[in-house]
């Protein structure tokens, strides 16, 4: 398994993360398939409000070490660290668990049936112990290891229990009990076992600490993702719910093509500026974050165009509220992608924990949001939909204000702006011109998806200034 520890080089980092990306994307997106089809959207939407209430609590539970040790651990490689965050672990982050499951009963949230209560926790330490894994990984700067696990513990184990089990419930502690135990191992073979003697009170002070200054990013993290599914499965059917779940996890999954970057970003940008070398970040984030803008639009109209035909072929039920749902939840993906690039820059070069700042100030608009249209009695659905994109506009716009004050770094410019333009009239008329023709809906979705894949390539070959270059540079480095 030694394949699993190497070290690669920079480009090679980030292409192996982005094509995990877009196999977690398959695997997530049958996932989501097969159980809406064997089981039903219900039990989709059972699952997915689980799913999702759980993994939004993770970084809480693990009082931000899933951060904390990448960025200590990158700068020297210093296994003491992992043994400090190995101790903390079972110490504050399995109590912490088992309180939270308990707290989701405390406040009789829909969807968790207090029969299963030992199953929900061993679903959340399941995620706990990935989330870990994958820190341990990121911050030995190992990410072919890092993408393995990240793929094993999101798409294949639970494709495979999913096609096996007959309940839900079946499903989860299959699931569950699977990932604890390879994520374990793995772990600890990694870190080459735990010393106990290395454990010290500066060490979990300094993990301690940056975890602790983070925590109200991860509550208000926690709020925006989980915030709308949960009160969505308190006012409306768990078909809606499932129909969000489903928008969110596009919005989420296609992050990973573009937040790959930032998990490869964290630990080098922090070596770096140890290393003094500012100006080389600098010029590294120019061209990521022009790079995540763009493309992430690009992802938005794709899927704002073809809703309909992307639910059909992934759930195989579709209506007009699914679609509505679908096409409003995306539009916050650029926003979501931008404030989910820069929150590793930001985490590497200040201790402050500013994203606590982006990211309250977005769960706070979601809420006051969603009250003051509950207080005007709107519909319950087009509230939580507003709600949702105001927020993620509010943190994507507040992302980019630190960003530049931290790194002095000046993120639009009228280069920029032209090629937004440009590609997005171009997709859109591709788009209405195949419309027009007589082929059926499915053939005109194929061909049009062809010639974007085709124009891309002609624009990537044969662009030679811009940030496009640069990044081509980057990559061929």
């Amino acid at each position: 398994m030694n394949w699993l520890n190497k070290h690669l080089s920079f480009k090679a980092d980030v292409l192996v993360t982005l094509l995990n990306g877009l196999v977690v994307i398959g695997g997530v997106f049958v996932l989501n398939g097969l159980i809406a089809r064997l089981y039903g959207l219900d039990v989709l939407g059972e699952f997915l409000l689980i799913k999702r209430t759980l993994s939004a609590g993770v970084s809480i539970l693990l009082i931000g070490m899933n951060i904390g040790l990448p960025n200590y651990l990158s700068r020297n490689f210093e296994r003491a660290y992992t043994n400090n965050a190995f101790v903390l672990f079972i110490v504050v982050s399995i109590p912490l668990t088992i309180i939270f499951i308990g707290g989701l009963f405390l406040f009789d949230i829909t969807g968790f049936n207090q029969d299963y209560f030992w199953l929900y926790v061993l679903f959340a330490f399941s995620m706990c112990t990935q989330f870990m894994t994958y820190a341990l990984y990121r911050g030995y700067m190992n990410m072919l290891g890092a993408n393995v696990f990240q793929l094993l513990g999101t798409a294949i184990i639970p494709i495979i229990v999913f096609y096996l089990v007959d309940t839900l419930y079946d499903g989860l502690f299959w699931i569950g009990g699977s990932i604890v135990i390879i994520m374990f191992m793995s772990f600890v073979s990694r870190n080459k076992g735990v010393s106990l003697q290395d454990v010290n009170t500066r060490q979990s002070k300094e993990l301690l600490q940056y975890g602790l200054k983070r925590i109200p990013s991860f509550i208000s993290q926690f709020i925006l993702l989980a915030g709308i599914p949960i009160m969505l499965a308190q006012t409306v059917n768990f078909e809606s719910v499932a129909y969000f779940n489903s928008s969110l996890s596009l919005v989420r999954l296609a992050l990973l093509i573009i937040n790959p970057l930032g998990m490869v970003l964290l630990p080098r940008i922090a070596n770096m500026i140890s290393g003094g070398s500012m100006g080389e970040v600098q010029s590294l984030l120019k061209i990521m974050l022009k790079a995540g803008i763009v493309f992430s639009l690009l992802g938005t109209i794709y899927i704002f165009l073809f809703a309909p035909l992307i639910l059909e072929f992934w759930l195989g039920e579709v209506s007009n509220v699914g679609v509505l749902i679908l096409r409003f939840s995306i539009l916050a993906l650029p926003f979501y992608t931008f404030a989910g690039l820069t929150r590793s820059p930001i985490d590497a070069v200040s201790e402050k924990g500013y994203n606590s700042l982006v990211y309250g100030l977005g769960a706070v608009t979601m809420v006051i949001t969603y009250l003051f249209g509950q207080y005007l009695q709107y519909n319950l659905l087009s509230i939580a939909l507003f709600s949702f994109l105001v927020s993620h506009l509010v943190t994507g716009l507040t992302s980019a204000y630190f960003v530049q004050k931290l790194y002095q770094h000046r993120i639009w410019d009228l280069k920029l702006l032209r090629d937004i333009a440009g590609v997005s009239t171009g997709m859109i008329l591709i788009h209405y011109i195949i419309a027009l023709t007589t082929m059926t809906e499915q053939v005109q979705f194929v061909l049009t998806s062809i010639i974007y894949l085709y124009v891309g390539i002609i624009i990537y070959r044969n662009v030679n200034s811009g940030w496009l270059a640069e990044l081509k540079s980057l990559l061929y480095a």
